[in-house]
């Protein structure tokens, strides 16, 4: 009911993430000897039961891990997705493949898109990642003719008030901005390190912060 903004929706996990995110919760898709551990569904599988519940959902969410390091089935199935039912798709993504971004915008296969904005960019590599490719998808989705938001975990080892003004130049150029809460009651990645948490008064204090510098929505999740 949350993962696809205004429309209900299904939500298809792929496995395996090229960043190590401490704060991340979805350490079975993330670990290769947890992930080794799940069950595969194939893509008919998939179009089957989204087929089967078209109707009464009206979106499908590709997330995972990291959709894009899987780039040939997740074309594939979003081909088939698109051809066989009337599902908007979104796709989740870190940002770190903008190549694939953009092939998949250029064949007209996603309706929305949330890429993640972790921290100041020149923090990514504590994340595992790398900046310039993240930059990258930026710059492709602020030419793309489909809604995306920014979506940032707020997580005060590396999100604060400092840190979002060094992002404030790319938050600045996007039309949503979804701040998230920071669930620091799962386990996580890294459960050893002192993450901290926000509380809801933190986080609209970060909401009100944006509001004031930059021209997008600035909206609120898991308060």
């Amino acid at each position: 009911m949350v993962d696809y903004p205004g429309l209900l929706s299904a939500v298809v996990f792929f496995g395996g993430c090229n960043f190590r995110c401490p704060f991340c919760y979805n350490v079975d898709l993330v670990l290769p000897e947890r992930l080794s551990k799940l069950p595969d569904l194939s893509e008919e599988e998939i179009l089957l039961e989204l087929k089967r519940r078209e109707g009464f959902i009206k979106g499908v969410v590709i997330t995972g891990g990291e959709p894009t390091l899987n780039p040939r089935p997740l074309r594939h199935l979003l081909e088939m997705i698109r051809a066989e039912t009337t599902l908007k798709i979104k796709l989740d993504t870190n940002g770190s493949r903008p190549k694939i971004l953009k092939e998949l915008l250029e064949a007209d296969l996603l309706d929305y898109i949330a890429m993640d904005f972790k921290t100041r960019p020149e923090r990514y590599p504590e994340l595992g990642g790398t900046w310039q490719e993240v930059e990258k998808s930026l710059t492709i989705l602020q030419k793309a003719n489909i809604p995306y938001e920014l979506r940032i975990t707020a997580v005060p080892y590396f999100v604060s008030q400092e840190d979002l003004e060094a992002m404030l130049p790319w938050l600045s150029l996007a039309p949503r901005v979804a701040l998230q809460r920071f669930m620091n009651e799962l386990p996580s990645l890294n459960p050893d390190m002192p993450l901290g948490v926000y509380g809801p008064e933190e986080l609209r204090t970060f909401q009100r912060f944006l509001e004031e510098r930059i021209g997008g929505e600035v909206i609120l999740r898991n308060v």
